[in-house]
């Protein structure tokens, strides 16, 4: 059993930025439907607008840099997501901010673009516009260990390396976010694409309820 501990100064700022990040890109409402349509059926099809785009890679965005570390350090990355716009016709664009607290004080803008491609069965799939994305990394003036961080971080290569597979990132990070609704499990299969200006998003996975009782 492990013992309560009282939670370290980063740890108490990091919780407290998650918790506002969620109040500005609140997920629960459309994670609630997808538990409820993979525990009903075993499967998520339905159409998303812009704001529930914009909560899932908010979440999709938070994950992929809390995974990081700067310049090689072993400081979990303090960050929040803010400003994150998603704009959905024949192609998304996607915008938004990422504030880096911890272990440096740094801002990073992104833009770029998704956009419908064919996979080998001739099926569409939501894929990565590699050459628009854009990004300005803000520091402090003169701040020459932080220039120096994110040089080493190399943010470009990180967000197409993750982006450049966007189901598989939404398989690592949804399932979490699915615990908070009482359900366990993976998912086997993510599929979106864009039909007529909107975005299709396709769930398949085993989940089960968890009680109090489980262990």
């Amino acid at each position: 059993m492990e013992l309560d501990r009282e939670q370290t100064p980063d740890e108490i700022v990091k919780s407290q930025i998650k918790a506002a990040t969620t109040d500005l890109y609140p997920t629960s409402e459309i994670e609630q439907r997808i538990a409820h349509a993979l525990k009903t059926t075993g499967e998520f099809q339905a159409f998303v607008n812009n704001e529930e785009l914009a909560a899932i890679l908010s979440n999709v965005v938070y994950m992929m840099f809390a995974q990081q570390t700067v310049a090689g350090l072993d400081v979990g990355i303090v960050h929040n997501v803010v400003e994150m716009k998603t704009k959905i016709s024949d192609e998304i664009k996607v915008t938004f901010v990422v504030h880096i607290h911890k272990p440096i004080i740094a801002f990073l803008e992104f833009r770029y673009e998704l956009f419908n491609d064919i996979d080998e069965d001739g099926d569409y799939f939501l894929a990565f516009r590699g050459e628009s994305l854009k990004i300005k990394e803000k520091t402090r003036r003169f701040d020459i260990k932080a220039k120096a961080a994110l040089s080493a971080m190399n943010v470009p290569r990180i967000t197409r390396n993750e982006m450049n597979d966007l189901a598989s990132v939404i398989k690592k990070t949804l399932p979490p976010q699915l615990r908070g609704q009482g359900f366990e499990g993976e998912l086997a299969n993510v599929r979106m694409y864009i039909d007529d200006g909107r975005l299709c998003v396709k769930l398949k996975g085993d989940f089960w309820p968890v009680t109090e009782d489980e262990p």
